[in-house]
């Protein structure tokens, strides 16, 4: 015995509502993927301003780190203090590449970003040697770092915060 089978016959409604459907995911996907390669940008951006940072400590290059932080920039430090604004983030950075060659390691975890607002948050691990008497300081801890996307395409620090031990003396 033959047995033919028939596919079911689908309505007119049923093949409008595919249609939709499909038509809906195509102008979906070409809207959204424009936005993909911006943000994926701005990612490698926001990397690169990092590790610009580490080189710049490292090298004690004062002006160019400063670059990186917004005006009104908060740098929270491990200890819990509160450092607010450019002059006295000048200050801080003074005194530490006064006092100390850091051999800083970042490892980002999460780097995402929405809208204007960005953030970058890992691990660190970072060797202080005291200038003075060559001492080595060992510390590690957590941070995350908080970028607002400024009216001329640039990314600047408002938010830098250390969670962790901080190293004695500091």
């Amino acid at each position: 015995m033959n047995l033919v089978s028939i596919p079911p016959v689908k309505s007119a409604l049923a093949m409008r509502s595919h249609s939709a459907t499909i038509a809906f995911l195509v102008i979906a996907a070409l809207t959204l993927a424009p936005t993909a390669a911006p943000q994926a940008s701005t990612i490698v951006a926001l990397a690169k301003i990092r590790q610009s940072w580490v080189e710049d400590l490292r090298s004690k290059k004062l002006e160019p780190i400063l670059k990186f932080y917004a005006p009104d920039a908060v740098f929270l430090q491990p200890s819990g203090e509160r450092i607010t604004g450019s002059a006295v983030l000048r200050t801080l950075f003074q005194n530490i590449m006064a006092s100390f060659d850091s051999d800083l390691v970042l490892h980002s975890r999460n780097l995402e970003t929405s809208g204007d607002l960005a953030y970058d948050s890992g691990d660190f691990e970072e060797t202080l040697t005291t200038i003075a008497t060559g001492a080595k300081i060992s510390s590690k801890g957590s941070y995350i770092i908080i970028y607002r996307h400024q009216p001329n395409g640039d990314w600047l620090i408002v938010q830098h915060a250390w969670m962790g031990s901080p190293p004695p003396g500091t």
